[in-house]
């Protein structure tokens, strides 16, 4: 009797230890509120009102696909399992933005994401080629069969295999090196926008019917003036038209569609940055393989009239960064208790946590440190310009889980239960932090 009472003592401390219950304190009366609400003030006084000059654009892309097998990234039921092969070759893809007294970078990764450790890296090394992470703008197509080795922790090995300092250091210097290339084809450009509604190819996965979908394939076009164009674009599908059996390094549906524009008439360079993917999968299917991923860009491919996109002079560029507060940590075991923060610390790697906003002309692009929910997007719209093209990607060199709809936090599901790691109301705070950082790089 004396083991079992000093036995279920024990439990007992132990759950005291390391589980507590859910804060449901509404973001509106949270000091990390208040904090964001007061850092969004200073960069209003702060930002300096953009400059009317002509911008010059440069693109490149750099293979990152690894000269030795590697643990592939994405999916946790492969246990870490290194790459056979390859199928398509990795690349990293980036633009330059620049005038006389501003530049920006845009990079996106064929990668699950674009791991935290590589950007504390590129911390540390942009300012030797005259950048830093303030004016880099950073996404990925969030593939899930691409390399891994990046995740330096407990959660970050279980989707990325065993972590890797080599690989971190080499997709860093990967990142630079597009940043440079693309800096040196500047050239005066134009810039154009488009959006194709492309509702039958992606569908809500978290609660179906019950929710709505971000149906559109958003396009921007840029020309040089030397005739040379390239397409960035966006859309709300999960790259997951590949399966957990996939071994081979591969780039999913993103890369069969920057593939195929580029066999567009009169288009040179493509690329393809995850938009507000969480909630949502292709509706060509969760899981598949590669004739899934051919059916899905060549859809997307055909709803493209670049032709018909108009053009005109680029002038305003800027862009801003925001270190972000949030609630702690709320990784739940139940409904209504989870474990203390120093649990999920103990079994993750520190991330960064902020929001960009880059502004090209009337099209603003905000980047989130998440798989950030397309269900989301109609909310941040209502509180904007009407004239301001908005564009939300996701996994901007940070990452802090799935930020859904508020109204789904208490689903048992993987989106809002196991991938939720911040609490309750994350969806509307970020609605709004959004919101204000795009009406303050746009006014």
């Amino acid at each position: 009797m004396k083991w079992v009472g000093g036995a279920i003592g024990f439990i007992l401390l132990l759950s005291v230890l390391i589980i507590q219950p859910v804060d449901r304190t509404h973001f509106l009366d949270s000091d990390y509120f208040q904090i964001a609400e007061n850092k969004v003030d200073s960069l209003r006084t702060s930002l300096k009102s953009l400059s009317n000059q002509s911008i010059d654009i440069g693109w490149a892309k750099v293979n990152i696909t690894p000269n030795k097998l590697t643990p592939l990234s994405g999916y946790g039921s492969r246990k870490g399992a290194l790459a056979v092969g390859v199928h398509d070759s990795l690349w990293a893809r980036g633009f330059v933005f620049k005038n006389k007294t501003n530049k920006i970078a845009f990079i996106t990764l064929d990668a699950l994401i674009v791991p935290p450790t590589v950007t504390r890296q590129l911390m540390e090394r942009l300012p030797s080629i005259g950048y830093d992470i303030n004016n880099v703008y950073l996404s990925a197509t969030h593939t899930h069969s691409s390399v891994g080795g990046w995740g330096n922790s407990f959660v970050g090995e279980l989707f990325a295999g065993e972590y890797d300092q080599n690989i971190v250091n080499q997709l860093t210097s990967d990142i630079l090196d597009v940043i440079q290339e693309a800096e040196l084809s500047t050239s005066p450009s134009s810039i154009g926008y488009a959006n194709y509604e492309a509702s039958e190819l992606v569908t809500n996965r978290l609660v179906g019917n019950k929710g709505i979908i971000d149906p559109w394939f958003r396009v921007v076009k840029f020309k040089k003036q030397t005739g040379e164009s390239a397409l960035l674009t966006t859309f709300a599908a999960h790259a997951t038209c590949l399966s957990s059996d996939e071994l081979k390094f591969s780039r999913d549906y993103p890369g069969q569609l920057v593939d195929s524009l580029e066999t567009l008439s009169g288009i040179e360079f493509a690329a393809y940055a995850a938009g507000g993917v969480g909630s949502h999968r292709p509706e060509s299917g969760g899981n598949g393989q590669h004739d899934r991923t051919r059916w899905l860009a060549s859809m997307l491919k055909q709803k493209v009239q670049h032709n018909a996109i108009q053009l005109s002079q680029l002038n305003a560029i800027g862009m801003t960064f925001m270190n972000i507060p949030l609630r702690d940590a709320h990784w739940r075991i139940s409904e209504n208790w989870r474990f203390r923060p120093w649990v999920f610390h103990w079994l993750t790697e520190d991330s960064p946590q902020y929001i960009t906003a880059l502004r090209l002309g009337n099209n603003v692009f905000s980047g989130t440190p998440c798989d950030f929910s397309g269900e989301l997007i109609p909310e941040i719209k209502n509180g904007i310009d009407r004239n301001i093209n908005l564009i939300v990607t996701s996994f901007n060199g940070g990452y802090i889980g799935y930020i859904t709809k508020d109204c789904w936090y208490d689903l048992k599901e993987y989106e809002t239960f196991i991938m939720n790691w911040f609490g309750p109301n994350n969806g509307q705070y970020f609605v709004q932090l959004i919101q204000e950082l795009v009406n303050i790089i746009s006014s």
